[in-house]
């Protein structure tokens, strides 16, 4: 199967969740996340404003000794800018919430991206909405040793055998659902 049917079909699954099953099964990834090592390590954390039944993660905007980014996106570019209580968010052109995108911001130093998922396997390969926003953001920091740890967020059901990969198609190196934490 190709990235495009298989993102429907999961999407389709993901939508099938109840408000309930989803409000529960984010709790208690939020869990998983908070009681791993690899998130009581860093300091500076991206994560997401959930959106089209995407884990919700955003009690992590609580936890006081971490410095949280948020993506934003413009055009065909992404930057990640600190959480502050007082940020304007507003919905960009897919939806999605966001921070107002600022040109001239700095590039952030990220010890570890949460990114939302789609889909994933279990040798690091991810499938996201289709924008590759991620991917761009990340391409030219994977081949230095700036890269922060990219980890995934998703429920379990959407864990594929072998997802189609490209060449420019960024690796997670941990992932969580509710059944855990893995690193891949």
């Amino acid at each position: 199967m190709n990235k495009t049917t298989i993102r429907s079909q999961l999407l389709a699954q993901r939508k099938n969740l109840s408000a309930q099953q989803s409000a529960l099964l984010s709790e208690k990834i939020t869990q998983h996340i908070i009681g791993s090592t690899l998130y009581q390590q860093a300091k500076h954390i991206a994560l997401y404003w959930p959106f089209n039944g995407e884990v919700d993660i955003t009690g992590l905007l609580k936890v006081s000794d971490k410095q949280h980014y948020l993506p934003s996106i413009q055009g065909q570019q992404m930057q990640f800018q600190a959480f502050s209580a007082q940020m304007s968010i507003n919905k960009n052109r897919y939806g999605i919430s966001q921070p107002t995108y600022i040109e001239s911001l700095q590039a952030a130093e990220l010890d570890l991206c949460l990114m939302p998922l789609v889909g994933f396997d279990m040798h690091g390969n991810r499938l996201g909405m289709g924008g590759g926003f991620y991917d761009r953001y990340f391409a030219t920091s994977s081949r230095s040793n700036t890269r922060p740890q990219l980890a995934g967020v998703g429920y379990q059901f959407q864990q594929q055998d072998q997802l189609p990969v490209q060449s420019w198609d960024v690796r997670i190196d941990h992932l969580y659902t509710e059944q855990g934490y893995f690193k891949l």
